[in-house]
This record gives C-alpha cells, structure tokens and sequence, in this order.
C-alpha cells in the first residue's frame, strides 16, 4: 500500500508583509515582488497569527486563496497550512492580460473532512474508505459507523481531485447506498483575511502606490456552499486496470470512441516482447508495423503519440516494455494524425496501478488542495 504523500511546503523569506484588521488573529500575506511580467512566478506565503486561541491545531487548517484581475474575472485556490503557514509558487504564462490583480485570503480552520452517511446500514459498525489520487497514490483506513449510519473521516492531504471509494470490511460484496459531502465545500466563517495586489506589466504611474497597501476583505467572499457529492461511479461489473487507467489519464481527442485498447500491464507476456512494435505485429486488424516502427494502416500512414504527446517511432521503440500501461490504436481518419492517418498511442505507467480499484464499491469524486506549484489560470472559475 502507498501512503498519500504531503504536499512540498516550501517556506520562503520574502519581503512586503500586508496584516488582516483582525482583532484576534490576523494573517500576514507576503509576495516575491509587487510588479511582474508575463512568465515570471508569483511566491506567495501567508502566515496566521493567533491572538485569541480560535485555531485549536495550526497544523489543521485550509487557507483559500481568490485571485481577481481588473475585468472581474476569479479563480480559487486551496492551500493546506502547516503549522500556521500556508506557501506555494504561482506561474503567470503569457496569455494572461496584463493589469492589475487582487489576492485575496481567508483562513478556514477545517482541513479536508468528509462527512457521510450510509442508508439502512443496520449494525454495520465500520466500513473500509480508500483514496486514490490522480498520480497513482493511494490510501486506506477503516472507519467507524455510527448507528445511525453517519460516519467523518478527516485530514487526508492530497493534490486535485481524487477517487474517493467505499466498500464493506467483512467479506461482503454488497454494494453500499452512501452520501456524502466535503466539508472544505462548504459554507464557513474565516478566522481572518487579508488581501494584497500586484500587476503584470509596468504599471502607471497612479497605480504603483497601492501596491503596497492592503485590501480590504469581505468574509463572505469565502462562503462556499456546498452540497452532498454524486457518486460518479458505482461498479456493479469489474473494470480491468486498464479501463480504469483510460478513464482516469486519457483526455481530448485520445477519447475517440472507435480506438483499439490494448493492455499492457494486464498481459503477462508482454514482457517477453523486446518492444511494443513487435508486440502489436498481428494484434491490431488492418495495421501493418514493423519492429522499426514503419507502419501503414488501411494505406495511410500511421502517427506516434506517446502520453498524448506527438513523438518519432524511434523514441516509441525504445521504451522499456515494463514501463508500458496501456496502447492505443486509431484507425484512420484520425483526427491528431498526419494527413488524416491513423496513430498508436502510448501511456507509461504512473504508478499505483496494481492497486486500482477493484469491483463493488461506490466511488465519489472529491476535491482535494491546489498544487503548491501551478499556473494561474483566470479560466478557471472553482477548484
């Protein structure tokens, strides 16, 4: 079993410190620079000083971030504060218009936390919870049932969004009638706020004073309502590892709907093959490839795609067989290929695949906290 592996804090000696007016604690938000230019990095660390005892455990805390550019625009950001800090870097790519922008924090003493409840459990007494993230980590914990079939499970730390999955702890294979519901999406009173503001480009000459200002803060600009999650996948038949690979890394146009899987990771054999070429000599109806990848398929060309990336054959040919998940073959006209074509596409493995989740159990998607580095994407409106 892998465990969930914590996020990288990095906690950086920056200067520019801007104080939320709180009476009884304050956060102090500290910036790299006031003045950016387009492909630089935005640091940011915001630190929580308790003046009234209100956080019980500065471990245990989620700071949101809401960034908003001068057209109204927003996104969210979730950051998990350890010992009283939150910190990360934020990319500024090109395409973001230049101006002025607001920073905005607000401290949720909560981290992540579901709370669930399990219709006509009976004496159930616990059940088994297992997180898989998109990278392949995962873990699991035995949780404890109410009688009244209500049950928390809290301070799992993960990056994006992950599988949440739940089964029973004795040998049953019945399947559970569960809801839940995140509790850093929902409505909350933040202990303190602050706001700082910055600019990509060079800012006017009227502008440049309140940058170093603080801004104020409404509290409800971090009221986030939330509602009880949808199972997104209840498993009454068994996935393989490799269908539950493509649904879980596979994006875009590589979702055609009239592609070939072939699974890797789920053959044995596969090993015994000195590359993927040789192994899909005979195994793809139409296709005819070489061990040095030459291939035509129906008379057309055939285009090379490794992790949705476009590559030579070469570079295909050389990829270890051990380190293959999944391949996937398009018959022509294939929309990312060369002349309307058709393309092989490889995935690597990411690790965890062994540990997929198996059939029976009911699986919820959950949101976990934004990298502690990512690009500002103003697009973006929510987590």
């Amino acid at each position: 079993m892998k465990s969930i592996l914590l996020l990288p804090l990095i906690a950086l000696l920056l200067p520019a410190t801007v104080q939320a007016q709180q009476a009884t604690g304050r956060l102090d938000i500290k910036l790299n620079k006031n003045i950016f230019q387009p492909g630089d990095s935005l640091l940011v660390t915001v630190d929580y000083k308790d003046g009234g005892g209100q956080l019980l455990n500065q471990s245990l805390a989620t700071m949101e971030l809401v960034i908003e550019n001068e057209e109204g625009r927003r996104t969210r950001l979730r950051w998990p504060v350890i010992e009283g800090r939150a910190s990360g870097k934020i990319f500024l790519p090109d395409s973001l218009p230049l101006g002025k922008y607001t920073l905005l924090a607000g401290l949720q003493q909560r981290f992540f936390e579901v709370i669930g409840q399990i219709k006509d459990a009976g004496n159930i007494g616990s059940i088994q919870a297992m997180l898989l993230t998109k990278t392949g980590d995962w873990d699991e914990q035995k949780v404890t049932v109410a009688p009244d079939g209500t049950f928390a499970i809290r301070n799992w730390l993960f990056e994006n969004n992950a599988l949440l999955a739940f089964q029973r702890t004795k040998d049953n294979n019945q399947p559970l009638n569960i809801s839940i519901s995140s509790q850093l999406d929902s409505s909350y009173e933040p202990l303190a706020v602050a706001g700082r503001t910055f600019y990509i480009g060079n800012p006017p000459a009227v502008v440049r004073p309140i940058l170093n200002k603080p801004v104020e803060t409404p509290e409800a600009l971090f009221a986030d309502r939330g509602t009880t999650l949808p199972a997104v996948i209840v498993r009454s038949t068994a996935k393989t590892r490799a269908q539950q690979f493509n649904e879980e890394h596979v994006s875009g146009l590589f979702r055609s709907g009239d592609e070939r899987l072939i699974s890797i990771m789920d053959d044995p054999s596969a090993i015994g093959f000195p590359n993927v070429f040789n192994y899909l000599q005979g195994r793809v109806a139409g296709l005819q490839i070489a061990s040095t990848g030459a291939a035509t398929w129906r008379g057309s060309g055939v285009t090379f795609f490794l992790d949705e990336v476009r590559v030579s054959a070469q570079q295909i040919a050389n990829i270890p067989m051990t380190d293959i998940a999944i391949v996937k073959a398009y018959p022509p006209p294939f929309t990312g290929a060369f002349g309307g074509g058709g393309a092989i596409a490889v995935y690597t493995r990411r690790g965890g695949e062994a540990n997929y989740l198996p059939a029976n159990r009911q699986v919820f998607k959950v949101r976990g906290y934004t990298p502690s580095a990512i690009a500002l994407d103003m697009n973006k409106l929510s987590l």
